[in-house]
C-alpha cells in the first residue's frame, strides 16, 4: 500500500484535464449521442439545402431573379448574386466537421461539447435561411440571419476563450463559424433591406439613403470590434468585405442606383480590412518577439552554465 506522502505525489501529478474530464479514456455516452445528433442533423440540412436549391439541371442555385428577396435592385442594400456562394465554406465545413468528430483522435475532445451544436446550427440556419430566400418571405430570412449572426457570435466568443488544439480543429471548427458570421451578417443587410423596401417603409421620414448608410455603418462597428479580437478572424472580415464590395457595385451598376450608397460601402469595407490586417499583423508581431525571447533564453542559459563553473574552478 501506498503511504499518505505517495497518494499526494500522485494527486499532483494528475494532468487537469484528465482530472477535468474523467472519461478522457473513452467516449462516454452522451459524447456518442451527440455526436450521432450532429452528423444526423447535418445530412438533413444539407440534403434540403440541395433539394431546395436544385434546378433542372441538377445544379444549385439560389434565386436571385428580379423580385426576389436577393434581388440586386430590391433595395439600397442589395448585392450582386456571386457573394451568396459564401455559404458554400459554411455547409461544406459543417459536413467535414461532421465527418472529422469521428476521428478516434477527437472523439474525446472536451471541446466539441460545444463545437458540436454550432456547426449542426450553422448547417441548419443557412437551409433555413435557403427556403426563406426560396418562398419569398424577407421577414423570414431577416430574423433567420439575425439568429446566424448569434451563433456566429457565440462560436467566435467562446473560441477567443477556448482556443483549438491544432489547426486541424480550427480548420474543421471554427474557420466554418467565422463564414457563418460574415455572410448572416450580408444576408441581414440584405433581408432587412429588401423588406423594409418591400413595405414600403421610410422610418422617421429620412428616406432610403439615409437609412442605408447607418445599416453600414453598423455593420462596419460591429465586423471591427469582433475583429480586434484574437487573431483578427479574417475569415468573417474578409467575408463582410467582400459582400459590402458587391453591395458598392451593385449601387453603381443596377438600377437601384445611389453614390452615397456606394461609397459608404466601399469605405466601410476598406476600414474593417484595415483593422483586421493590423490585429493579425499585430498579434503575429507578439508572437515573433516571443519567440525571439524564447531563443535567446535558451541560448544564454549554456552560456550562464559555464561562466559559473570557470567561477568554481
Amino acid at each position: 500500500m501506498k503511504d499518505g506522502r505517495a497518494e499526494t505525489e500522485d494527486r499532483m501529478n494528475v494532468h487537469p484535464q484528465e482530472a477535468d474530464f474523467p472519461h478522457e479514456h473513452g467516449p462516454s455516452r452522451e459524447d456518442t449521442v451527440r455526436r450521432a445528433a450532429v452528423t444526423t442533423c447535418t445530412a438533413t440540412a444539407l440534403v434540403a439545402a440541395y433539394a431546395l436549391t436544385r434546378t433542372t439541371s441538377g445544379w444549385p442555385q439560389i434565386n436571385n431573379d428580379p423580385g426576389s428577396v436577393l434581388d440586386p435592385s430590391a433595395s439600397l442594400l442589395g448585392a450582386y448574386a456571386w457573394i451568396w456562394l459564401v455559404w458554400l465554406p459554411v455547409l461544406a465545413g459543417a459536413a467535414g466537421y461532421a465527418a472529422w468528430q469521428w476521428l478516434p483522435a477527437q472523439r474525446t475532445n472536451p471541446r466539441q461539447a460545444w463545437t458540436g451544436p454550432i456547426s449542426a446550427g450553422s448547417a441548419a440556419i443557412g437551409t433555413l435561411w435557403l427556403w426563406a430566400v426560396e418562398a419569398g418571405n424577407p421577414a423570414a430570412a431577416t430574423g433567420f440571419a439575425a439568429l446566424g449572426i448569434g451563433i456566429g457570435l457565440t462560436a467566435i466568443h467562446l473560441s477567443n476563450t477556448w482556443a483549438a488544439e491544432s489547426r486541424g480543429e480550427t480548420a474543421a471548427a471554427d474557420v466554418p463559424a467565422a463564414f457563418l458570421l460574415g455572410v448572416s451578417t450580408l444576408a441581414l443587410l440584405s433581408g432587412l433591406g429588401s423588406w423594409l423596401t418591400a413595405l414600403d417603409a421610410d422610418v422617421a421620414g429620412w428616406g432610403g439613403e439615409a437609412w442605408s448608410l447607418i445599416a453600414l455603418v453598423a455593420t462596419v462597428i460591429g465586423i471591427t470590434t469582433v475583429s480586434m479580437t484574437d487573431r483578427g478572424h479574417l475569415a468573417a472580415a474578409l467575408t463582410v468585405v467582400a459582400g459590402l464590395t458587391a453591395v458598392g457595385f451593385a449601387r453603381i451598376l443596377t438600377v437601384e442606383t445611389s453614390v452615397p450608397a456606394a461609397a459608404g460601402a466601399f469605405i466601410g469595407g476598406f476600414l474593417i480590412l484595415v483593422s483586421a490586417g493590423s490585429r493579425r499583423h499585430q498579434v503575429d508581431h507578439a508572437e515573433r518577439r516571443r519567440q525571439r525571447e524564447w531563443l535567446k533564453a535558451e541560448a544564454s542559459a549554456p552560456a550562464a552554465g559555464e561562466a559559473l563553473e570557470v567561477v568554481r574552478t
